[in-house]
């Protein structure tokens, strides 16, 4: 079982993917740190976890994410996934990465370094170098909703995006309703729904596969990231 969802989708994420809570709790943060601990459910089973640390110093951010999903069918592996991203932000932009993924045993990498006021990028398809101010798809990044262009951590691949903000109303969270501001990604031939707090703290995800299966990211205990985040 190989989705193109699984292909394209998370970036560390954010970035898967992707990008962007205690790993004991859903959520937590603090001046030096953030926490995101999301539960990955496949047509509502639980497949993995979704994780992101910030550690922040100064005009710098160090991100750490890790994600690890394993698909089954009547108790037998179908597909596997492990995503590890570290990267360096400053001043809001990407400085550096570094990525390994096992998609379903295709192995994947992505090494930088600064290259004349450039990034350069290393990847299994070669060397790329790139301009200006980089993004991942870091879904904890408000800034990333204002972006057409967006770094795939898995590929390395600079993919065009459109963002569209859907309003305010509520994410059902494991039976909570919660008050969230929607807004649409659109990348290649998916489409990701995110969901904020009212002050724009990243609080799900949803996403439907090309055979119509729905991904969801739900943090690992909704009720307190609703009332954290609302207080």
């Amino acid at each position: 079982m190989k989705t193109p969802l699984f292909r394209i989708f998370l970036v560390a994420f954010f970035s898967l993917i992707i990008s962007n809570m205690s790993f004991a709790t859903a959520s937590h943060s603090n001046d030096a740190q953030q926490y995101w601990n999301f539960k990955v459910l496949l047509d509502d089973k639980p497949i993995g976890y979704h994780q992101v640390r910030i550690d922040r110093q100064d005009n710098r951010k160090a991100v750490h994410t890790k994600a690890e999903f394993d698909v089954r069918f009547m108790f037998i592996p179908v597909y596997s996934y492990v995503h590890d991203t570290r990267e360096t932000w400053e001043n809001g932009c990407l400085i550096n990465i570094t990525s390994t993924t096992d998609d379903n045993g295709d192995d994947f990498f992505i090494n930088s370094q600064p290259l004349n006021q450039q990034l350069a990028l290393e990847t299994q398809d070669g060397i790329s170098s790139y301009n200006g101010c980089l993004r991942t798809f870091a879904y904890w990044d408000i800034e990333m909703l204002q972006s057409t262009h967006l770094l795939n951590t898995q590929t390395g691949k600079y993919q065009a995006v459109t963002v569209t903000d859907m309003g305010s109303g509520t994410v059902n969270l494991e039976n909570n309703e919660v008050e969230a501001r929607r807004f649409k990604l659109i990348v290649e031939d998916m489409t990701i729904d995110l969901w904020y707090t009212n002050d724009m703290h990243w609080l799900a995800l949803e996403s439907t596969t090309a055979s119509g299966a729905v991904l969801r990211y739900v943090p690992q205990s909704p009720v307190n990231v609703a009332l954290e985040s609302q207080s």
